[in-house]
This record gives C-alpha cells, structure tokens and sequence, in this order.
C-alpha cells in the first residue's frame, strides 16, 4: 500500500514523557470510537447522523490527531451532501511554556479550519478559540468514561451566552 511506510512513521505507541500525567488530557480518547451526531438547526431542529471518530498519538507521543467521518465510511457512497458532512482532522499539540494544548481543526470537505487552546475544567476538557469569520467557539469533551463520552461545539451568541450547534455521542469500538 501506498503511504503505509508514511502511516507507521506517523504513528506512536503512547505519549511522550515530556507531556506529564498532569497535562496528559486526550489519554482517555485514544482508541477508536462509532459517534452519532445531533446536528441543530438555526429553528433548533435535529438532524442525527452516525460516524466514526479515531483518535492516536503520532509524532514520537508529542501529539494526538483524530480523524472524523461523518456519515462514516460504510456510508460514504456516492456523493455526501455538505450539509452534515465531516471528513476531518484535528492535530492537537501540548505546549510546554503555557501548558495548554493547541488544537488545530480541518474540514476540507467544508473548507474550514479552526484554531483553539485546550485544557481541563474539571472533568471536562474545554477547547476555546474561533472559526475562520472570528467568532468565538467552544468545544467540550464531557461525561469521559473508558467506553462512552460526549461532545458538544458552540458559538457564542452576541449576547455572551453559547448556542448549541452539535453534539456526539462517542461509544468506543471492540
């Protein structure tokens, strides 16, 4: 196969050691996982879908990229409507000097990119940044057990608060 060589370079068996148990916040994502995902319309209406969502570490541990699919492959035939569609990547990167994660997001299916810092709040991971308009987003891994988690993306509102715009729900794979 072609890239095969590429794919085992890339990849890594675990974190490096110079991000600590502390700062080690994607741990628990590793792994692959089926997702169905609530897409909110602007009339606050539900469209649910299924994907797939594989995150690994790569680059000798010294980050975590994910790859998400959503219809997910099985389902990827023919044409996929770009409503919904999700054929993405995040490439999520600790920073020692400010100890946080930077997360760098690309749908190229969508044409859109997303800059954001991660940390704990708690139990939940938060990632805050903004889309390629500038407006302000939030990203919230939630609920995080061994085999299930959820996940939510927000915009924030002109008046301060966040407006839901999707939601997963993440079962991990056998």
């Amino acid at each position: 196969m072609i890239g095969h060589e590429m794919v085992m370079t890339l990849l890594a068996r675990g974190p490096h050691q110079d991000i600590g148990q502390s700062h080690n916040i994607f741990a628990p994502l590793n792994g692959s996982w089926d997702v169905e995902v609530f897409d909110v319309e602007g009339d606050g209406a539900r469209r649910v879908s299924n994907g797939e969502w594989h995150f690994a570490w790569i680059l000798e541990g010294r980050a975590m990229q994910d790859v998400l699919m959503a219809p997910a492959r099985a389902d990827r035939r023919g044409n996929v409507p770009m409503k919904g569609n999700r054929c993405a990547t995040c490439l999520r990167i600790f920073d020692p000097a400010e100890e946080n994660w930077r997360v760098f997001y690309f749908n190229p299916v969508a044409q859109s990119y997303e800059l954001l810092r991660a940390q704990m709040e708690g139990r939940d991971v938060v990632q805050l940044g903004a889309n390629a308009q500038g407006r302000q987003l939030r990203q919230v891994f939630t609920d995080i057990e061994r085999d299930s988690f959820r996940w939510r993306r927000e915009i924030e509102k002109p008046d301060g608060g966040w407006q839901l715009l999707a939601e997963y729900s993440a079962m991990r794979r056998l």
